[in-house]
């Protein structure tokens, strides 16, 4: 398999995680999904993006962040109009918070399970923000299509979960007398 290759699947192997990730969080009440499942599918989309930020660099950029800097800058002249490079950087955020995420969810699992509702949509919103962008915006074609569908499975499957009235907890479930 050549770089190309590498490159374009590692990407799209790290946003189907991410889509899976995401669906087996807002099933959480209706489907009963392990914490070491929903981990391990967190951190293998982790792990899948970091190799495509790798791949990237190695065959594309040569490890020159500033070559990788200036190709950034011309997809986003091609797309947009506007030369700015400064989308390298925010790959790099995203990294840094995923990995930041998924550390937290192994070292400190009892804290990572109470932390407020904000970190998961902050996180979350960021992250969709960037799958917006570089599979509607910035690409075309089949890929497009994908994440246009994608997002509209998300979206679907969000309305319909919050929409419809959560499973009521059984007595068992219960701690009330």
């Amino acid at each position: 398999m050549d770089g190309p290759l590498i490159t374009a699947w590692t990407i799209r192997i790290a946003l189907l995680a991410l889509l899976a990730s995401l669906l087996l969080r807002m099933a959480e009440p209706w489907w009963s999904v392990s914490d070491a499942t929903r981990r391990a599918v967190w951190t293998a989309g982790c792990l899948v993006f970091l190799a495509h930020i790798a791949a990237g660099m190695h065959f594309y950029h040569h490890w020159d962040h500033s070559l990788a800097y200036e190709a950034t800058a011309q997809q986003t002249c091609d797309t947009l109009g506007i030369p700015f490079g400064g989308g390298i950087y925010v790959n790099h955020l995203m990294a840094i918070v995923w990995v930041s995420d998924v550390l937290w969810w192994w070292l400190a699992p009892v804290s990572y399970g109470q932390r407020g509702p904000i970190w998961e949509q902050i996180i979350v919103g960021f992250f969709l923000f960037i799958a917006f962008n570089g599979l509607v915006v910035f690409k075309e074609g089949g890929l497009r299509i994908g994440g246009i569908m994608g997002f509209g499975v998300l979206v679907t499957t969000w309305l319909t979960l919050h929409f419809v009235n959560k499973p009521a907890r059984t007595l068992a479930e219960t701690s009330d007398p």
